[in-house]
C-alpha cells in the first residue's frame, strides 16, 4: 500500500475513534466509558487552564485539549499496531500509519500552532509593539545610558556609540526571534515523530533478537515477559508525548504574551 494511503487510513481510524466517542456521549451518556472520558477530560482541562490562566480564551483552551486527545488516540493506536507487528511478523505501517508517525502531520500541527502563538502575541502586545519586537526599526534601550553627565562632545559621541550597539543587538535579537520560531516547528514535530517511530523499531528488534538467540541456544523461544514490560513502557511514552506537545504550545503562548 502506498504511504499516503496508509496515512489516510490512519486518519480515518482517528476520525472513527472520535466519532465513537461522540456517539457514546450523545446516546449513552451514563455508560462507564463516557463517564471515565469526562473525568479524564475535566482533569486535562484543569491542568492546561492552570498553565494558561483562567482568563485565557476558551477556544485556545479547547483547541489545546482537542490536540491533546488527538495525539493520545493516535499514540494508543500506535501501541496497538506495534503489538500486532511481532504477532504477524510484518510491519503494520504498510497498511495503516498513525498520524503522529507521519512527519507531515506533525509539521502541519506545529506550523499552525506557531502561527497561533504569533497572532496571540500581536493581540496581547498590540500591533506596533509586536512589530517592533520582530522588526526593531529603532533601538530598544537595551543598553542604559544617562546623558549630560559628560562633556558635551564626549556625551554625544558615547550616546551615538551606545545607540549603534543598541540597534545592532536589537537586530541580532530579531534574527534569534525568527530562528526561534523555526526551531519551535522543528522541535515540536520531530520530537513527536521520532519518539513514536523509534520505540516500535527497538521493540521489534528486541523480540526478534531474543527469539532467535534463545531458539539457537536452548531450542525454545524466550518467554515474552520482557516485551510485555516494554509495551507498558511504550504506553507510558504514548501518554507522555501526548502531554508534551500541547504543554509546550501552552507555555509558548503564555511566554509570548508576557514577553
Amino acid at each position: 500500500m502506498l504511504v499516503w494511503q496508509a496515512s489516510f487510513t490512519g486518519l480515518l481510524f482517528e476520525v472513527w475513534i472520535i466519532a465513537l466517542l461522540y456517539i457514546g456521549y450523545k446516546f449513552f451518556p451514563k455508560s462507564g466509558i463516557v463517564i471515565m472520558f469526562e473525568l479524564f477530560f475535566e482533569k486535562a482541562y484543569e491542568f492546561f487552564e492552570d498553565i494558561l490562566w483562567k482568563d485565557e480564551k476558551k477556544w485556545i483552551k479547547m483547541y489545546i485539549i482537542g490536540m491533546f486527545f488527538i495525539i493520545v488516540f493516535s499514540n494508543l493506536l500506535w501501541v496497538f499496531l506495534e503489538f500486532l507487528t511481532p504477532v504477524f511478523w510484518h510491519s503494520m505501517e504498510e497498511f495503516i500509519k498513525i498520524p503522529t508517525a507521519d512527519i507531515n502531520f506533525n509539521i502541519a500541527m506545529a506550523v499552525v500552532w506557531v502561527i497561533i502563538v504569533i497572532l496571540e502575541q500581536f493581540k496581547a502586545l498590540w500591533f506596533w509593539k509586536a512589530i517592533h519586537e520582530y522588526v526593531p526599526i529603532k533601538w530598544k534601550d537595551l543598553i542604559p545610558f544617562e546623558r549630560w553627565n559628560l562633556p558635551f562632545a564626549v556625551d554625544w559621541f558615547v550616546y551615538i556609540l551606545v545607540k549603534f550597539f543598541d540597534i545592532a543587538i536589537s537586530m541580532f535579537l530579531w534574527v534569534l526571534e525568527i530562528v526561534g520560531h523555526a526551531a519551535k516547528v522543528i522541535s515540536l514535530s520531530f520530537r513527536l515523530f521520532w519518539n513514536m517511530t523509534s520505540g516500535g523499531i527497538l521493540l521489534a528488534m528486541l523480540i526478534w533478537g531474543v527469539s532467535a538467540l534463545t531458539t539457537s541456544l536452548v531450542g525454545i523461544e524466550f518467554p515474552i515477559i520482557w516485551p510485555v514490560i516494554l509495551y507498558l513502557q511504550e504506553l507510558l511514552v504514548a501518554f507522555i508525548q501526548a502531554l508534551v506537545f500541547p504543554l509546550l504550545v501552552a507555555i509558548f503562548i503564555k511566554v509570548a504574551k508576557v514577553h
